[in-house]
């Protein structure tokens, strides 16, 4: 493989085995990658840096997806991608999972694995020939738009979040050290040499073995309870009307974070046991759900309300804690094919009394939600079959609200309290923002 740049004088720099080899390296670290991303979201405590989370690691499935596209178009008619001889660089990468906290992967994240896997990408365009290798130029040039616009964005958070997190910077700085000497073994992607990685020691550097969080961490400047309104803890008081109705929907969407979290946590659980589209549909599925959630949010602070006057829970994530990942695909699906009549109910009577916003925001999640059920019925229908059951997909509906059922029981009286003080605080603050009292 030469290291001479690509020219139209100078084309011949790589044959089609060296792309294919160098291609399925970038598909198999971009492809972990999605899944730190989504295995680090439920314990990410900041929230700036929660809702951009899943944003990125939807995009970053799309470069996995067009790259696993082309190593089998570079290798067909091969149609599957094995690991080796990577074994050792893939099992050194996911040493980044280790991080000691979630502020401290998310340094990491903008610091030193998306600047490592920019410079990867636009080395191979340096040397690649934009002619013969056309299709991987396009697809490269497009991650590297992403990877720019995602670390600007990730800077933008990122001073917020140092504020926040004031105490925990010196951690997250040793970190960062460690993610860097993971890179520096790494080395040169694009070499032609198959690597044996020893790995490094990252004690020193505060790794910790990484465990997904079954428990959804919430930002300390909300007003954090783990029932966000009276009817997510006791359905039968109702959504309300009016007002109170407008306020409940904003504050539901905002809660939305729990499904972004759940879909997170299917993708990393199950993704292994799946085929490739399993993969693309998690991640979007967890995209779509924090567009949701940014529905509210945006709703709530154009309106007028403080942090500290939006509920925010995390009960329909934690019913998912003590059962299997297929349950807590089943738990999502509950929630869309349950809840997806209120959508076009609610869009024609925020319209009917003129919140124009919020009637939009609705007919948007309906046409999301069509989608999210189909995703849930299809691959809870895959995994039961794989596994040998019985059971059907509508099965989960018993199954799930039984999970519900269970963590309202255990609410305690200090939960009850928080939610009515949610309540009364963000319907006060309706009042103040909305008319004028």
């Amino acid at each position: 493989m030469s290291s001479i740049t690509a020219t139209q004088a100078n084309r011949d720099t790589l044959m089609v085995p060296d792309a294919a080899a160098i291609l399925k390296r970038f598909y198999f670290l971009c492809r972990e990658l999605v899944l730190m991303e989504a295995g680090w979201l439920a314990s990410t405590e900041h929230w700036e840096m929660k809702i951009l989370l899943p944003e990125i690691l939807w995009q970053d499935s799309i470069t996995v997806g067009s790259l696993r596209q082309r190593v089998l178009e570079l290798r067909f008619p091969e149609r599957e991608i094995d690991l080796s001889p990577d074994e050792g660089l893939v099992a050194l990468w996911r040493q980044l999972y280790n991080a000691p906290d979630a502020f401290a992967f998310s340094e990491a994240l903008r610091r030193v694995i998306k600047p490592a896997l920019r410079g990867q990408f636009a080395r191979y365009l340096e040397l690649t020939d934009h002619l013969d290798d056309g299709p991987t130029v396009r697809i490269l040039q497009h991650a590297l738009q992403d990877i720019d616009a995602q670390i600007q964005r990730l800077d933008e958070v990122a001073a917020g979040a140092r504020a926040t997190f004031a105490a925990e910077i010196a951690a997250a700085e040793r970190w960062v050290a460690g993610a860097d000497k993971i890179i520096d073994q790494i080395g040169d992607l694009l070499s032609p040499e198959t690597h044996s990685f020893a790995g490094v020691d990252l004690a020193e550097y505060g790794a910790k073995p990484f465990a997904i969080s079954r428990y959804g961490i919430r930002d300390r400047r909300f007003h954090a309870a783990r029932f966000a309104w009276p009817d997510s803890l006791d359905p039968q008081a109702g959504a309300g009307e009016g007002l109170q109705l407008r306020v409940r929907q904003a504050v539901a969407h905002l809660n939305e974070v729990w499904a972004a979290e759940m879909a997170a946590a299917c993708l990393f659980d199950l993704a292994d046991k799946a085929p490739f589209d399993f993969f693309t549909d998690a991640a979007r599925w967890c995209y779509d759900e924090i567009r949701h959630c940014r529905m509210g949010y945006t709703r709530l602070t154009t309106w007028g309300f403080e942090l500290n006057e939006m509920p925010l829970g995390s009960f329909s994530y934690d019913a998912g804690a003590d059962v299997d990942a297929v349950t807590r695909l089943g738990i999502i699906f509950y929630f869309e094919s349950t809840y997806i009549h209120t959508k076009s109910q609610r869009m024609r009577i925020f319209g009917q009394e003129g919140d124009r916003v919020s009637s939009h925001d609705m007919d948007f999640d309906w046409a999301d939600e069509q989608i999210h059920a189909h995703y849930g019925t299809r691959w809870l229908k895959y995994f039961l079959e794989e596994s040998g059951s019985k059971e059907r997909p509508v099965d989960f509906r018993t199954k799930s609200e039984g999970c519900i059922q269970k963590i309202r029981g255990e609410a305690t009286n200090e939960d009850r309290a928080a939610v009515q003080s949610g309540f009364t605080k963000a319907m006060s603050a309706a009042r103040r923002v909305l008319q004028g009292e």
